[in-house]
């Protein structure tokens, strides 16, 4: 382990856990960081769904992702989402670098007083910010696969955005980016297997594909970029 690793908590949200973290899991474990991860679902050898909403101690990391969902945030009344957006707040407020994804950026925008959304339409695919973003990473190709977006409150900084949604945005240590800079091609099919009938009429799965794999080394050196950002930025 290198004299500049981390202690970093992975949150993931799926039962698809040896995958979950893709691109992102990988380049923090190649880095020489230490990675422990907090699976909010898993699932029993019954078939049976086990939540667990004990979050770890947040003091004991350096730095807290947490990951998406095919659950909407507006649908969901069980009391982990309440938790979890508290423990969110409580990291924002000690100032423990955060980055939510998707999901997690979803998260992370209702516990700064803001709140989720359904989207004007679905955004799947690659994409690419519009003009005028500030953040200090790449502004495409990125995954994308989501059909939500974040309102966010005025003092909230949006740093890149699309014509469907804010993409990145940030307050202090605490980052939201909406779309997935941790898929790869394992986890796509995995999403494909889970949620595909979600791009019915909208993007075809070939195509999506076809898209992923055209782009896949250009992303995943974008992934790596926003990283560096995130776990080295003031």
């Amino acid at each position: 382990m290198t004299s500049n690793s981390k202690t970093i908590l992975l949150i993931t949200h799926e039962q698809t856990s040896s995958t979950d973290t893709g691109i992102v899991g990988q380049a923090l474990l190649e880095a020489g960081h230490a990675i422990h991860t907090h699976e909010v679902f898993s699932i029993n050898e019954d078939g049976t769904r086990t939540i667990d909403p004990r979050f770890p101690a947040p003091g004991d990391f350096d730095a807290v992702i947490a990951f998406g969902s095919f659950s909407h945030i507006y649908e969901i009344s069980e009391d982990w989402i309440t938790r979890e957006i508290q423990y969110i707040s409580m990291l924002h407020q000690q100032g423990t670098p955060y980055l939510g994804i998707c999901f997690g950026a979803q998260l992370l925008a209702e516990s700064l007083g803001g709140r989720t959304v359904r989207a004007d339409r679905t955004e799947a695919g690659l994409i690419t910010f519009e003009p005028g973003h500030t953040c200090p990473i790449a502004p495409g190709p990125w995954f994308s696969w989501h059909s939500d977006k974040v309102e966010l409150p005025d003092h909230i900084d949006v740093l890149a955005r699309t014509a469907v949604a804010p993409q990145v945005f940030q307050s202090g240590r605490s980052i939201g980016v909406q779309f997935h800079p941790e898929a790869d091609a394992e986890l796509m099919e995995e999403w494909i297997r889970i949620g595909g009938h979600e791009l019915e009429g909208i993007l075809p799965i070939n195509d999506f594909r076809r898209g992923w794999a055209a782009h896949e080394p250009a992303a995943e050196r974008n992934t790596r970029e926003l990283l560096d950002w995130f776990l080295n930025a003031q």
